[in-house]
């Protein structure tokens, strides 16, 4: 039998579905105001909650766009979750963000919205061993830790690149050495952490 939802809840529930399966991202509270066209955070919050008590969605605590749809979500707006496949590129310090979004199933990978998979463009990581044109699995996170391999942005654009947080310094390094550091600036973002090197026949198969 099927989850039942109001009406408003389903909007709110599908409003986030769009909204990763479009950008790879949760709504925001405005993304989400505008949606159901309310003008108060305080009714957006409401619903999310009866969402989430209800079992549809997670909301993780100290992320603003902390929005999970669990399977019972998904089984109610009659969809599969999927994973979002997101080509960038690494050849440079940044490049833009989220050019020529597709969607795919990862093959036997369990799909998950905290996961997502990125084409990594350059050699830039080659001595992480992540070649030219490789696929690598992303897994969303808000804590890292020195040596983690992380997908950043900053100024809108992305790049993957290793943590680096050690004496006193915090910077982005490339497994490259004819590339350099990046500095980490105050805008930067840490989007996820690379948790797997799928290369090449993911993606192209």
């Amino acid at each position: 039998m099927k989850s039942k939802l109001t009406p408003r809840q389903k909007q709110t529930l599908r409003a986030i579905y769009r909204s990763l399966k479009d950008s790879g991202f949760p709504p925001t509270l405005a993304d989400l105001r505008e949606e159901l066209n309310v003008s108060s955070n305080q009714s957006v919050l409401d619903l999310l909650r009866l969402l989430e008590n209800k079992g549809f969605i997670k909301k993780e605590e100290g992320m603003a766009r902390g929005l999970k749809i669990l399977q019972k979500g998904f089984e109610a707006l009659d969809t599969q979750p999927i994973m979002p496949y997101v080509g960038i590129s690494a050849a440079g310090a940044y490049m833009q963000a989220f050019e020529d979004i597709e969607w795919k199933a990862a093959g036997d990978i369990e799909t998950t919205v905290d996961l997502f998979v990125v084409k990594v463009k350059g050699d830039s990581m080659i001595g992480a061993g992540i070649q030219d044109d490789d696929a690598v699995l992303v897994r969303y996170a808000k804590d890292f830790k020195n040596g983690d391999i992380v997908l950043a942005r900053w100024d809108g654009e992305t790049t993957v690149k290793r943590f680096i947080h050690a004496d006193g310094k915090v910077y982005l390094k490339p497994e490259n050495p004819k590339y350099r550091n990046i500095p980490i600036y105050p805008e930067t973002r840490l989007l996820g952490k690379v948790v797997g090197i799928l290369g090449k026949s993911k993606i192209n198969g």
